[in-house]
């Protein structure tokens, strides 16, 4: 039912849908001829619709500059380890899925809106300035949640100075002193809409 639904009522959002869940792609879901005549009947307000007038704090494909799996030039990937389902868990880093729209796990599916917000599935990280991050809910005033990506050098910063780093020692996403070769601090996307 839940593929049946992305496809009834995602519109325009369902490529984005299939970023996220790519193992649904190819599934077969029957005739859905009633459900779109049901909708059309009741006429039914899209997704995209929904997400901008009542539940605005997640983001649609549009709102973003990249998503997917952000990697290091070491090759780790960011893995929420399925934190993002709670306020005031950690941001991982762990392995990567080979390939593009290959990642069938929505742990490493992460994303950095045009308003600068790194997020996973359901809340945004915030470095609250120290070193570590957690996942708490976006509340879209900056500061701890304020991630900027520098398209040049590749670095996402914060207004500290620090940068985004993933420490493979702690297997953990921190904030660092930003430094000249350090490959921990050097990310890819992706998907990228910039």
């Amino acid at each position: 039912n839940y593929i049946r639904a992305a496809r009834v009522w995602f519109d325009d959002e369902l490529d984005f849908f299939f970023k996220i869940r790519p193992q649904f792609k190819d599934k077969d879901v029957g005739d859905l001829s009633s459900r779109f005549a049901l909708r059309e009947r009741l006429q039914c307000k899209s997704y995209a619709w929904f997400i901008k007038n009542i539940f605005p704090e997640l983001p649609l494909e549009s709102d973003l500059l990249a998503s997917g799996q952000f990697r290091t030039d070491e090759d780790r990937c960011m893995d929420t380890r399925g934190g993002d389902l709670s306020q005031g868990n950690s941001l991982h880093l762990g392995s990567c899925t080979a390939g593009v729209g290959v990642n069938t796990n929505s742990n490493r599916f992460m994303m950095l809106t045009k308003e600068n917000e790194l997020m996973g599935l359901n809340f945004c990280t915030d470095s609250g300035y120290s070193e570590s991050l957690q996942f708490q809910n976006c509340h879209k005033h900056g500061g701890g949640q304020k991630f900027v990506y520098d398209h040049e050098t590749r670095r996402i910063k914060q207004d500290t100075g620090k940068c985004l780093t993933g420490d493979p020692n702690l297997e953990k996403v921190t904030m660092a002193v930003c430094s000249e070769g350090n490959k921990a601090q050097l990310w890819s996307f992706e998907y990228t809409y910039f």
